[in-house]
């Protein structure tokens, strides 16, 4: 058989040891634990594999940006999406991911943009004093008129 000279696979190895060394019972704790912490793993080293290809996808942006010499410029939808996941970091965490913008800004941008949501401006139909109305407007003038003082 092709597969004769093959060493036993870890899985063997690690039943028998297993066997040899615990009562049944404990075996299936541990055999959940290990399968548990295997597959932690490997979802883990998924993610710092996707986590790498973003930062390297990252990176090549920084260095087509700095070629151009222009400023990036976010719409504020843009911006608060990115703010919103920097939020979610460490103030660690965050200066180490952050190529594009420092810290601050970002999490600048997340206090503008939050209170923007709160200031009630959406409600606003125009900006500034409310306008005063035409009746109003022509008693005042009336008024001057009479009163010459």
């Amino acid at each position: 058989m092709i597969f004769k000279d093959l060493k036993p696979s870890l899985t063997k190895v690690f039943a028998k040891f297993l066997l040899n060394h615990y009562p049944l019972r404990t075996i299936k704790q541990k055999l959940w634990i290990t399968l548990a912490t295997y597959l932690a793993y490997c979802i883990d080293k998924e993610l710092y594999k996707a986590i790498d290809y973003l930062r390297e996808q990252v990176r090549v942006l920084v260095e087509q940006q700095e070629k151009q010499n222009k400023r990036i410029l976010l719409t504020n939808r843009q911006r608060m999406r990115v703010a919103a996941k920097a939020k979610r970091l460490s103030r660690k965490m965050l200066e180490q991911c952050t190529v594009l913008f420092t810290p601050d800004t970002v999490l600048g941008w997340f206090r503008n943009l939050i209170a923007e949501k709160y200031d009630g401006s959406k409600n606003r139909k125009t900006v500034g004093r409310p306008r005063i109305s035409e009746e109003i407007v022509k008693l005042v003038i009336q008024f001057k008129k009479e009163n010459t003082r």
